[in-house]
C-alpha cells in the first residue's frame, strides 16, 4: 500500500519544488528589475540636473561664465552615465531571469526595459562626450556647440530613462506566478 502512494507524493513534491523555484526565481527577477527602475530614475534626475547648468553654458554671453556651467554639466552627466551602466548591467541579469521565469509578459516587458536602458546609456554618454568637449573649449563658439549638443542628447536619455523605468515597472507587476507556477501555464 505503500508503494501505492509513492508516485502521486513524488509527483506532488515535484510541483511544490517547480513553485518554490519560479517564486524564487521571480523574487530574484523583481529584485534585479526594481533596481533597474531606482538606477534609471537616478539617471533621469542627474539629466534633469544637468539640464540648467547645460542651459546656462549653452547660451552664455562669456567664456568663464560658459566654462563654470560647463564644469557643472559634465559632472552631473558624469554622474548620470554611471547610474546608466549601472542600469544596463542589471537589465541584461533581468531579462535573462526573465527568460527563465518564462511568462511571455514578463520577457515582453524585461526586453524592452533592457533595450530602453541601453538607448539611455548611449544618449547620456554622447551628452558626457559633449559636456567634456565643452569643458575643455577653446573659445565660446564651440563651448555653446557642444553644449547644445549635451543638452539635446540629454533630453534623449532623459526619454530613454523613463520609458525604462515604465518597462521596468510593467515587468514587475506582469511577474504573477501564484496563479501559474503551480497550473504549469504561461
Amino acid at each position: 500500500m505503500a508503494n501505492r502512494h509513492t508516485p502521486r507524493f513524488l509527483f506532488v513534491s515535484l510541483c511544490i519544488a517547480t513553485a518554490t523555484t519560479l517564486q524564487a526565481q521571480c523574487d530574484i527577477f523583481k529584485s534585479e528589475i526594481n533596481d533597474l527602475k531606482d538606477f534609471e530614475m537616478a539617471v533621469a534626475k542627474y539629466t534633469d540636473s544637468l539640464k540648467p547648468a547645460a542651459e546656462a553654458a549653452a547660451f552664455a554671453a562669456r567664456f568663464a561664465e560658459g566654462k563654470v556651467h560647463a564644469k557643472k554639466a559634465e559632472y552631473f552627466a558624469g554622474e548620470a552615465l554611471a547610474a546608466a551602466n549601472e542600469a544596463v548591467a542589471l537589465a541584461s541579469e533581468a531579462q535573462y531571469d526573465a527568460e527563465v521565469c518564462g511568462l511571455k509578459a514578463v520577457v515582453t516587458h524585461a526586453i524592452d526595459a533592457e533595450s530602453r536602458a541601453i538607448d539611455a546609456r548611449d544618449q547620456i554618454e554622447v551628452a558626457y562626450t559633449n559636456a567634456k568637449k565643452a569643458k575643455t573649449a577653446k573659445n565660446l563658439g564651440d563651448l555653446r556647440y557642444y553644449m547644445r549638443k549635451s543638452l539635446d542628447a540629454s533630453r534623449l536619455a532623459a526619454k530613454a530613462a523613463e520609458d525604462a523605468s515604465y518597462a521596468a515597472v510593467d515587468s514587475f507587476h506582469s511577474c504573477t506566478h501564484s496563479d501559474t507556477a503551480s497550473a504549469g501555464g504561461n
